[in-house]
């Protein structure tokens, strides 16, 4: 790389940050000691609306606190138990997309996240309070554009008193909704960072799946026939690797650390890029090429893949990622198959801390599965 494995950023309205795209800080940062390495805080920095109280932006009791309220509710036997469900709102989706015209395939997964998350995970059955969780939290998440830049918040003058003013009244409906659901405010506040996460990497992730099972009809018939098989779990795995829904793992450091060759002092924001990790030659041959077959061969222990984040602050809904996956793409294969306009995978561009497609997979249904047109 240009610029070396280590070397600092900065960004408009955050704090310089150290990239450290050296292999082996991945394993130095993400398995370090939670308490001297602070995902929540770092990850604050970017989206300074994340609860100090979440899962997703809280550190060291507070998180542990979070953490246990949503690990049962997320832990893989539960999960489990609503495949089901999750195929049926899949399917129901599915044959709701448009015949004759391009649809964004983004925006379709984002509306089956979406529900699977209010009625599945929050259990919500009241048909009103459904739509409204559904549309508040549509409305909170939505950004026009692509800026590439973090969000102002606390901290950042005029334009981060502004941007902490318009995200308090994005998020209003949603919160309101959110407390009136569990009956707690203090619970509901807790829930909103996981709602926000349980949505948009998700459905990126699935997006870009069906994307690459549209390019290829063999792939997409060996993903329906066994879709937690090798051939389906190589085919998510690679598609993770090129087009990671998360572009990085932020750490803050509480204490001084030596990461990828260099002695960091505590204080320091880190970045351990997914984007150019995940594409390094040093842990995989021939690096921008979709090759499922490499994870049939099992690439070196030491390759630089973490979708799903790593050490004490892995992602608290990976199982739910995973049976999505399962559930969600083959009842769209056998439902509409949607095919990719574009010839090639649209570029990935900057939202926040995720990656998404630039025009959101513009794609069209197939008359029937396995059909071309």
């Amino acid at each position: 790389m240009e610029f070396g494995d280590v070397f600092t950023i900065r960004l408009l309205t955050a704090r310089p940050t150290v990239v450290a795209a050296a292999p082996e800080s991945v394993g130095e940062l993400l398995e370090a000691d939670p308490e001297t390495a602070h995902a929540g805080e770092a990850r604050r920095s970017v989206l300074p609306f994340a609860s100090p109280r979440s899962v997703f932006g809280g550190d060291g009791a507070a998180h542990r606190c979070a953490e246990a309220h949503v690990s049962p509710t997320l832990s893989r036997g539960a999960v489990d138990e609503w495949r089901p469900e999750m195929e049926a709102i899949a399917t129901r989706h599915a044959e709701a997309l448009p015949r004759g015209r391009p649809f964004r395939l983004l925006e379709a997964l984002r509306e089956v996240t979406d529900e699977i998350f209010v009625r599945v995970v929050l259990g919500i059955e009241d048909e009103a309070m459904v739509r409204r969780l559904i549309v508040s939290t549509r409305h909170m998440l939505r950004t026009p554009g692509n800026p590439p830049v973090t969000l102002p918040g606390p901290g950042d003058g005029l334009v981060g008193a502004l941007g902490q003013k318009l995200f308090e009244r994005r998020q209003a409906p949603a919160l309101a909704a959110l407390t009136q659901a569990v009956g707690d405010r203090g619970r509901a506040e807790e829930l909103m960072s996981l709602v926000m996460a349980a949505q948009e990497p998700p459905a990126i992730a699935l997006a870009w799946v069906l994307d690459r099972l549209g390019r290829e009809p063999e792939l997409a018939d060996a993903y329906l026939a066994a879709p937690e098989g090798e051939t389906a779990t190589a085919v998510v795995k690679e598609t993770l690797r090129l087009q990671p829904p998360a572009s990085a793992a932020l750490r803050k450091l509480t204490a001084p650390r030596r990461v990828g060759g260099f002695d960091l002092p505590a204080g320091v924001d880190v970045m351990v890029p997914s984007t150019l990790l995940h594409r390094d030659p040093r842990g995989f041959d021939d690096p921008d090429a979709f090759r499922p077959e490499r994870w049939r061969a099992s690439p070196p222990p030491d390759a630089p893949f973490f979708p799903f984040g790593g050490g004490a602050r892995r992602c608290v809904g990976e199982h739910l990622a995973h049976a999505e996956l399962a559930t969600v793409v083959p009842a769209f294969l056998r439902t509409a198959r949607p095919v990719p306009l574009a010839p090639e995978p649209e570029r990935m561009v900057q939202r926040a801390t995720v990656l998404v497609p630039r025009r959101g997979l513009l794609a069209r249904r197939t008359a029937e599965p396995g059909s071309a047109g």
